[in-house]
């Protein structure tokens, strides 16, 4: 690829774009903002090799496509990759068609869980290539080959076909990829969930990729389970703490203690520091025990997130799930007799679910005597079990991925109305919240004005209404988008350049 001159300004290698959340265009729940750690990964390693790259955290810093422009113009990249979740898929489509109108000759690339379940997005003519699995190695491939057809893990146009090349093998040692490059991204523009934070400045972290689990509902369901060493995700920490003032962490494993011994060694670890942090984790009912338990306590861990999902035995089996729930009362138990808080996550609206079995739902959150709840409506995102069978059913309402964030139904019930589950959900947070016991306990967790702020703004909504989000005004542009807006691919070629498998080696010019 040719180098830019502007001024005796290089062309930037790779210019990496995580989009904004369709659903914070409107009205909505209370979100977090955490750093985008797929893209920040990639970053890191591409620094590694001695790529020049740019991040832009559109979700994060709430910015609109004038300032999407204006770094575009800025950066003049070779390579654009953008990451792709199901909920930011028809704004990652705007994005890339004014990626190709700033910068004709780049080479855009996407990725993430959506773009790799649904590789017909290249069907975009600005979108010339699809990263299947795993980006790091894939996208340096990318930069280097010069030709899709030579790189694995990757889809691709050539004559008028999508190709699928064979998946590149699975990297199992992920202590050879550097630390996310944290240094890319601005932490003030970032808070990790209401409810689960006591310090800031926050953060994210991996420790393990995969899920050994078989949900139904997850994209990560059956993937491949590996970890980094307890050793180096420390020194992460430690980084992270010393260099930057992290004294939050909200750690993205789908299950943190799955892997019982990489987990106690990392608390043992982490522990010796004695460093003035705390963090929270995901935890399945059945992957958890006393000494795990203690060990989290220890080293910092002041919460746990449980996936629950269900109170009903039937739905708990549907949805691939099958746990006893005498086995989450003692998870329950476990975690309160160690001084950890418990969050449970449920989810209502399930295929075959009726207005018995979400109370059932309901009547076990009370009984668990978890801290926090949180309802998600059943969303079927492409790549799961769910989708697949509710194609196959003809049950999916449409396709359109604004709508795909749990908080609105896209597929039709068997025995339930949409009032009937939208109303349940207001419903069950009146009668779970509105009782001497969790107000008490939210009481005694305030240690700020903000988190009394957050919680009274995240009442208003889960309890009275809905409100909008702080700094929505900047989401205008991505509201309201429609997917076949940007499936022409009958473009101008003076504003877009198709590119095939063979990447383009000419000179650009301002």
């Amino acid at each position: 690829m040719g180098v830019f001159v502007n001024q005796g300004k290089k062309r930037t290698d790779l210019f990496l774009i995580y989009p904004p959340w369709a659903a914070l265009g409107r009205d909505s729940y209370l979100q977090n903002f955490l750093p985008p750690l797929g893209i920040l990964t990639i970053a890191a390693y591409a620094e590694s090799q001695g790529y020049s790259v740019h991040v832009f955290d559109i979700h994060g810093e709430r910015a609109d496509d004038t300032e999407l422009r204006r770094r575009l113009q800025m950066t003049k990249p070779k390579f654009v990759g953008i990451s792709v979740l199901t909920n930011m898929c028809i704004p990652a489509h705007k994005i890339a068609k004014i990626c190709k109108e700033e910068i004709p000759d780049c080479v855009l690339v996407i990725g993430g869980v959506h773009a790799e379940a649904m590789p017909e997005m290249l069907e975009n003519s600005s979108i010339d290539c699809v990263v299947r699995g795993d980006g790091e190695e894939s996208m340096i491939s990318i930069m280097q080959e010069g030709d899709f057809k030579k790189v694995e893990g990757v889809s691709f146009f050539d004559n008028g076909k999508i190709v699928n090349n064979p998946l590149r093998k699975i990297q199992m040692d992920l202590d050879r990829f550097p630390q996310p490059a944290y240094h890319l991204v601005n932490f003030a523009n970032y808070f990790p969930p209401v409810g689960t934070y006591r310090k800031f400045p926050a953060i994210n972290m991996l420790m393990t990729r995969g899920c050994p689990g078989k949900c139904t509902f997850c994209n990560s369901a059956m993937t491949t389970l590996r970890a980094s060493s307890p050793k180096r995700i420390v020194e992460q920490i430690k980084n992270l703490y010393h260099n930057y003032g992290i004294r939050q962490i909200m750690f993205y494993d789908d299950t943190f203690t799955v892997l019982k011994k990489v987990c106690l060694e990392f608390c043992e670890r982490l522990e010796k520091e004695k460093l003035d942090l705390s963090y929270v984790v995901y935890v399945r009912g059945d992957c958890f025990s006393d000494d795990l338990a203690k060990a989290l306590k220890k080293s910092g861990c002041h919460q746990v997130l449980m996936g629950i999902e269900t109170g009903s035995a039937k739905i708990a089996k549907r949805i691939g799930k099958p746990i006893e729930k005498q086995r989450y009362k003692e998870a329950v138990k476990i975690a309160h007799n160690n001084g950890l808080e418990v969050r449970g996550s449920f989810i209502v609206g399930n295929l075959d679910e009726t207005r018995e079995t979400m109370m059932e739902t309901l009547d076990f959150a009370i009984d668990l005597d978890i801290d926090l709840m949180q309802l998600n409506i059943s969303t079927p995102y492409p790549g799961t079990a769910l989708y697949k069978e509710l194609v196959e059913k003809g049950m999916l309402r449409h396709k359109d991925w604004n709508t795909y964030g749990q908080e609105e139904i896209v597929y039709n019930q068997l025995h339930l109305t949409d009032k009937d589950i939208y109303d349940f959900i207001t419903y069950a947070y009146r009668k779970f919240y509105l009782r001497p016991k969790p107000i008490f306990r939210l009481l005694k967790r305030v240690t700020s004005f903000r988190l009394v702020r957050d919680y009274l703004n995240t009442a208003r909504l889960l309890l009275f209404s809905r409100f909008k989000v702080e700094g929505r005004e900047n989401w205008e542009c991505w509201k309201d988008l429609k997917e076949e807006d940007f499936l022409d691919r009958k473009i101008p070629k003076s504003k877009h350049v198709r590119l095939t498998h063979q990447l383009r080696q000419e000179r650009f010019v301002a």
